[in-house]
């Protein structure tokens, strides 16, 4: 596949390397990503940042429902200050009220009750843990948490998956996540608003490439891209170095089919290459 949409030259560090076997965990739109299942097989805990709203969203969750589902005793820790179940009572009244006045199906509401449950069923699984607090840094208030708190709470010897999804807070958290780089085996990363943060997008991706390797990049279709092609959201995996391949070789044309989906279904997904 050669797609229209060639980058430039310089953003060859994006270029991921090849990974053999790597599959999607997660919705065929927004929540699924693409990972290593070697990695996942060898890791004991995932800390997702960045959960949604799932009463707007169904199943915003469908990545850590996936990954539970192929390693059955991984723990999860999940980190969003914005979550709770107020959304989805608030949804369900709404709905029953447009039931009772003829505005509403029945089975409207019953989708807003399901949602709840779901979510409720979710959050009690033995081996999930849910902090409502706001990754950042540094910290400041009172529901701040950061890097160095967050693994304060699991074992020293645990092999890690950190996905982070956290609407443009990530850029303050990479120096941090480097300093604990031996215990994270996998990076999963949504990188927002290059268009207005390109020198710091460029700056953080280069500082995490010192320990990680990418192995999959895909575009957030919800928004298009700069005018020199480079997505404005971009999804990115990494690995840790010590799982590199002897023999490197890249990956050029994206989006993958049968990986690959778009974030927003009713719009095409965004093509883009790398040419040396």
């Amino acid at each position: 596949m050669l797609n229209q949409n060639i980058l430039d030259k310089k953003y060859n560090f994006l270029r991921p390397i090849k990974i053999n076997g790597l599959i999607r965990l997660g919705r065929k739109m927004d929540g699924g990503y693409i990972v290593d299942p070697n990695i996942i097989d060898n890791c004991d805990i995932l800390i997702t940042f960045g959960v949604g709203d799932s009463s707007q969203i169904p199943d915003q969750w469908s990545f850590e429902s996936d990954i539970i589902k192929r390693k059955k005793n991984l723990s999860i820790f999940l980190y969003d200050y914005t979550v709770s179940g107020l959304p989805y009572i608030k949804k369900i009244w709404k709905y029953l009220r447009r039931f009772l006045t003829f505005r509403a199906s029945l089975e409207a509401v019953k989708i807003r009750l399901n949602g709840y449950q779901e979510y409720i069923k979710f959050m009690k699984l033995d081996n999930v843990k849910f902090y409502r607090e706001k990754i950042t840094f540094p910290i400041k208030n009172k529901i701040d948490t950061d890097i160095k708190k967050v693994f304060s709470r699991i074992n020293n010897n645990s092999e890690v998956i950190l996905k982070c999804d956290i609407e443009g807070s990530e850029y303050l958290i990479i120096d941090q996540i480097l300093e604990y780089s031996n215990r994270i085996k996998m990076l999963i990363f949504e990188f927002h608003w290059i268009d207005k943060k390109e020198n710091i997008f460029v700056e953080s991706v280069k500082k995490l490439q010192s320990k990680f390797e990418i192995i999959h990049i895909h575009a957030n279709n919800h928004f298009q891209t700069l005018k020199n092609g480079l997505p404005i959201i971009l999804e990115i995996t990494l690995i840790n170095k010590k799982f590199s391949p002897n023999k490197i070789e890249y990956v050029d044309d994206f989006p993958i089919k049968g990986l690959d989906f778009p974030n927003n279904p009713f719009l095409k997904d965004i093509e883009f290459s790398f040419r040396d």
